[in-house]
């Protein structure tokens, strides 16, 4: 049967770093047609078949003449960000890249997507923002998707995550984690992102989606595995005044406070997620990681 839905005509929001350039390449082999709308600041050259509109959306988006069958907007942080979106562009379809971090925080592990959103308090504003997007869309009446990553690693990470571990491991300097450094938690890559919001775009697919490895792991397991591909064994202390929400993101970039999703909605559509180790290994030594 044809997918009706079949060579798009998308505009992008943001995406211009990290998960965009990757989501950007797959649309873009489906056929559909990509219109990308940002500042420009990060990056303005694209790919001839992509259609660039430099402009900020926090002052207006009347530089966008065109009706849309799909917007993904990548870069929403609060609610008025996405009231604005919703009222002056016109589409059928959005699709809004949320996070994780919109749960309340939970008494019981995996989360799913029928988990309540609300507050908690680690994430700080980033949570109170998301969840502001989340809920002006639940009220909006339109037809709409949240993709909800946990931790994204990948290449070209724009957060001081693996090159913070690895770095360190090669340097042989310590590393202080918060708490005892137990908590579980989850990890998704780039690619995978990229895959999970390009298969709700090719096939409309509305509500809400998790989106996380298939493994859970400790800090401690985390720097012990980076270890294990620099070929270095990492030295660990830990504090436990940074433990839960008290983390400091200069000592280390993850909390130590349980992050656990359920993946079965999404993998049910048919994304696949890769071995925490294969993926870390892979990254590792086809990017930049050999200059950590």
């Amino acid at each position: 049967m044809t997918n009706p839905y079949e060579k798009q005509n998308i505009l992008i929001i943001g995406g211009s770093r990290f998960v965009g350039p990757l989501l950007i390449q797959k649309l873009l082999s489906k056929g559909n047609k990509i219109t990308i709308f940002n500042r420009g600041k990060i990056q303005s050259e694209y790919n001839k078949k992509v259609k660039f509109i430099r402009g900020d959306r926090n002052k207006d988006f009347s530089s966008i003449k065109n009706a849309y069958d799909i917007v993904i907007d990548m870069c929403s942080y609060n609610g008025s960000q996405t009231k604005k979106a919703l009222n002056e562009l016109n589409f059928d379809f959005f699709i809004h890249f949320s996070s994780a971090a919109v749960y309340k925080k939970p008494h019981a592990l995996p989360l799913t997507e029928l988990s309540p959103i609300g507050d908690w308090p680690l994430w700080s504003d980033y949570n109170k923002g998301k969840v502001e997007c989340e809920e002006v869309l639940a009220k909006s009446g339109i037809k709409y998707a949240s993709l909800r990553p946990v931790y994204v690693l990948g290449q070209k990470n724009y957060c001081d995550r693996e090159h913070f571990i690895y770095s360190r491991i090669k340097n042989n300097e310590p590393f202080i984690l918060p708490g005892n450094g137990e908590a579980k938690i989850q990890f998704v890559f780039a690619e995978e992102v990229a895959e999970s919001i390009a298969l709700i775009a090719e096939k409309r697919l509305i509500g809400a989606f998790n989106c996380a490895g298939d493994e859970t792991a400790t800090l401690v397991d985390l720097v012990k595995t980076m270890g294990k591909i620099v070929g270095r064994e990492p030295i660990l202390q830990f504090n436990p005044s940074a433990d839960g929400e008290n983390f400091d993101i200069s000592e280390f970039p993850f909390a130590n406070e349980n992050l656990v999703v359920s993946n079965d909605k999404i993998k049910d559509l048919g994304v696949n997620f890769a071995p925490l180790f294969e993926s870390l290994k892979w990254d590792y030594e086809s990017h930049y990681y050999y200059q950590a």
